[in-house]
């Protein structure tokens, strides 16, 4: 299995990368939910860290204002992404990829114990209705974005126990266009599930 995951990470095709790599964030996500949704107390992690205090406790005044925070926010984890993908790739493992990989594991502990900065009343027991709430689509463009931009890793290292070594500047993948589109369409997926959200939250 493990090198099945492995091969799939290193195809060529960004579509093989990212169905792999957001299908693997999406079975943490569904185990996370269900564990906290059954063994954790509510709002254990309402609060904590640096972007809830970003976030604030309440909607903004205006659509615009709580769209332009909702995207920024998740522009900072975007910005980690780069730095994570650009750091190292361990055989086909870019470092960015656990960014989504822990945010949907994050959001499923957020659901299952109602620990948003905003409540939703009380905790959510798995189910499917989550399709319908943005989260799981922000999460679906940051995968996205994550194997869009995995060519400009600087060191390898075949695995994790070998020290990584630096990749040559000539050696090193070239944006093609693949890659525009598909950052692009990232994008895209995020400004409209962020313009969703600040939607719901302002008229909560």
């Amino acid at each position: 299995m493990k090198n099945y995951i492995n091969e799939k990470l290193g195809n060529q095709k960004i579509i093989i990368r990212f169905a792999t790599l957001y299908i693997i964030s999406l079975i943490l996500f569904v185990l996370s939910w269900t564990f906290s949704y059954l063994i954790l107390p509510e709002g254990i992690i309402r609060g904590i860290g640096i972007l809830p205090g970003m976030a604030g406790e309440g909607a903004a005044e205006t659509l615009i204002k709580e769209f332009l925070t909702i995207f920024g926010l998740n522009s900072v984890g975007w910005v980690i992404i780069l730095i994570g993908n650009y750091i190292l790739k361990v055989k086909n493992f870019s470092f960015g990829y656990l960014i989504p990989i822990a945010w949907m594991v994050m959001y499923g502990i957020v659901l299952g114990t109602n620990s948003f900065s905003i409540s939703i009343g009380a905790k959510m027991a798995p189910n499917l209705s989550v399709l319908g709430r943005s989260g799981i689509y922000e999460m679906m463009a940051g995968c996205l974005f994550a194997v869009s931009t995995d060519f400009i890793t600087a060191n390898y290292s075949k695995d994790f126990k070998t020290s990584s070594i630096p990749i040559p500047k000539n050696e090193r993948e070239k944006i093609k266009k693949e890659n525009v589109i598909s950052i692009i369409i990232s994008f895209i997926i995020l400004s409209t599930a962020a313009l969703r959200e600040a939607y719901m939250i302002v008229n909560l």
